[in-house]
């Protein structure tokens, strides 16, 4: 006969080794998956941040073309205070629709201006028109 006094014995409240070691694995990889995509986006912006002050290097030298410096067929080249590299190609410029004979001495040239860091490089090319030489 069973004594209706007696105390039912209760399970203590908490967590198994079991389900602490899965929340914590589960916890583990979404961290380490967050993580990556953080670095990840890190990553870009720096390239995207060189790639811009790629362009702006190659802009202002496309600039000069013609202005500061004549247009002079060739190529030439040379680095830049951040380390980047730049090459310039100044050629005359020809198709089907320039005439056989320039209009006052004026001769179409197409400039190309690479500015170039690690493996990367930005190109700009543009068409100025300069003296015949």
């Amino acid at each position: 006969m069973r004594n209706n006094t007696e105390i039912p014995r209760r399970r203590e409240a908490g967590f198994t080794l079991m389900e602490v070691l899965v929340a914590f694995t589960i916890f583990a990889l979404s961290f380490a998956a967050i993580m990556q995509i953080f670095s990840g986006g890190l990553r870009n912006a720096t390239v995207a941040d060189r790639a811009l002050i790629a362009l702006g290097h190659a802009e202002s030298l496309l600039a000069r073309a013609g202005t500061e410096q004549p247009l002079v067929e060739g190529v030439r080249s040379g680095g830049l205070p951040d380390g980047m590299t730049w090459r310039e190609t100044v050629a005359r410029y020809s198709d089907a629709t320039t005439p056989a004979v320039p209009p006052a001495g004026l001769q179409p040239y197409s400039v190309t201006v690479t500015v170039s860091w690690d493996d990367r490089d930005v190109t700009l090319t543009t068409l100025r028109l300069g003296g015949t030489t």
